[in-house]
Formats: C-alpha cells, sequence, structure tokens
C-alpha cells in the first residue's frame, strides 16, 4: 500500500530510533499489515532493539551465513521471488501486523543493488499497507536514492541544530529524488522549551512541509540499548500522564496516526482498543 522511508541529511540525528519507535507504534496501536527493515551496509542497531523479545528467532538467524535481504535477492535473480518468499524471510514482532527483515550482511552496494532493492520492497508493498525503511543518511548512498525515488512518503529526521536546518532548507546535500516528495520533518530529541520550537522553525525557515517534535525519552534509550523496545512499548505505551515517557509516547502516537493518515489508513476503523493485542 505505501512505503514510508526514514531519511536524515547525515548521521547521529536519530533517524533510526525514530522509524523503531514509529514502526513499533503502528504495530501495537493498528491493525494493519507493517513491515520494518533496514538498507544500511554497516552499523545498523535498528534490528538489535528487537532481539530480546525475540531471542530464538535472531539467534537462528546469527548462526546462518545469509539474512533476510541476502536471501531474497537470490530469489530475486532467480526470478522466484514473491509475497509469501518475503514473509518467510521475517520474524514476526506483533502477529499478523508488524513483520521485522533482517537487513544486508554485504559490506557495500554492488551496481545494481539498488534496482533489487527496489523490487523487493515493490514486491512487499503488495502485502503490506505499510513498508517502514531505515534508510542511509546522507546524499551519496545509491540504494538511498532508489528508495527514496520509489517512497510515497519520507520523513526527514532533523534536529534543532540551525545549521542542521539552514542546510537541509538550502537542500545542501539532498538527494534530487527528495525534490518533488511528500514528506514531514521529524526533529529528534526535542526540547519544547527551546526558542527553536516546531511553530518557530516552520515560520522563521519557511518550511511548508509538515514538523513534529519527538521529545527525548531516557527509557526509550534505555530500552533501545537493552534490545528491548518490543516489551517496553507493551508495558508502557498507555501508561497515565504520570509516567515518564507520557509525552514521548504521546507524540509518537500522534506523528504514526498522521503518517498512516497520509498514505489512507482509516485510523479510526484500524485503531486496536487499548488491551487488546
Amino acid at each position: 500500500m505505501a512505503k514510508i522511508v526514514f531519511w536524515s541529511p547525515d548521521q547521529g540525528r536519530g533517524n533510526t530510533s525514530n522509524a523503531v519507535a514509529i514502526g513499533t507504534m503502528i504495530g501495537q496501536d493498528y491493525d494493519i499489515r507493517t513491515l520494518i527493515t533496514q538498507t544500511h551496509f554497516r552499523r545498523s542497531n535498528l534490528e538489535s532493539a528487537f532481539m530480546k523479545a525475540k531471542e530464538l528467532q535472531f539467534r537462528n538467524l546469527v548462526n546462518t551465513t545469509t539474512s533476510g535481504m541476502d536471501n531474497l535477492e537470490r530469489l530475486f535473480k532467480s526470478k522466484r521471488l514473491s509475497v509469501d518468499s518475503i514473509c518467510d524471510h521475517t520474524i514476526s514482532l506483533e502477529t499478523g501486523r508488524l513483520d521485522l527483515l533482517m537487513g544486508t550482511k554485504k559490506a557495500e552496494a554492488h551496481e545494481s543493488y539498488p534496482s533489487i532493492a527496489g523490487a523487493i520492497f515493490d514486491e512487499a508493498d503488495r502485502y503490506y499497507q505499510a513498508v517502514i525503511l531505515d534508510i542511509h543518511s546522507g546524499g551519496k548512498d545509491i540504494v538511498s536514492h532508489q528508495l527514496i525515488k520509489d517512497a510515497d512518503i519520507v520523513v526527514v529526521t532533523l534536529s534543532q541544530d540551525t545549521s542542521v536546518i539552514e542546510n537541509y532548507v538550502e537542500q545542501k546535500e539532498w538527494p534530487d529524488e527528495l525534490q518533488n516528495k511528500t514528506k514531514i520533518i521529524l526533529l529528534g530529541q526535542y526540547d519544547k522549551y527551546s526558542k527553536y520550537n516546531v511553530a518557530n522553525i516552520k515560520r522563521n525557515y519557511k518550511i511548508n512541509d509538515p514538523i513534529y517534535g519527538l521529545p527525548y525519552s531516557s527509557e526509550f534509550r534505555d530500552a533501545f540499548n537493552d534490545k528491548d523496545v518490543l516489551n517496553w512499548f507493551r508495558r508502557a505505551r498507555n501508561a497515565g500522564k504520570r509516567h515518564p515517557s507520557y509525552n514521548f509516547f504521546q507524540e509518537v502516537r500522534k506523528i504514526s496516526k498522521d503518517l498512516l493518515i497520509q498514505i489512507g489508513v482509516n485510523t479510526e476503523i484500524k485503531r486496536i482498543e487499548r488491551g487488546v493485542s
């Protein structure tokens, strides 16, 4: 149904953790089929965020020589890629609602890899209602160019650092494919008390795209480092106002809902009642 790409102009802005938070919320709050994956060639920690809840499946994959994406590449080359084969190579995080596809174990992209990755996610798009892709930051990665081109919406991770915002507005190191894309801007580790809040940034820099601020949560960061994001969301996402991460969850939920509305999901019908999983 729709490919949602998470991209940042540079590394270290929280692009992966933003994709993890929003993907997990969608998978636990909505009765839609969602796939989450990443296309990094080095040092991605997206998969590890879910490891504790699915230790056996991860251990089995670690002991194999290839990952989900690499197996799917072989199936594509042998003309045997299908929706069923994609589902067979995922780890189910929330049954029927959220699947994880392991990224490549390759050290770098070969010349035909962008078109192969594009074909794999086009096939996944036939089954999943939301395909969430955490892609490499910056404007030089050839796979990222392809996936931004194919995306239905791009979530751009920035910060409240004015130099980062100015570079984005001036389109420095932008992939050309971003020019006419539907985009939202997500400010990670957001401080609502800063003078550079969402309203002022939008006004001062004349940004027309929707902007959201996702506040820092030490509990989320701890859960990420503990490789236990899935269980932490299950326990805490519906906690009351006294919970230390209440504002974090409120914003993740708001962003997730607005994203789904933009890709055509009826969030009122698909919303899962609290306490039902």
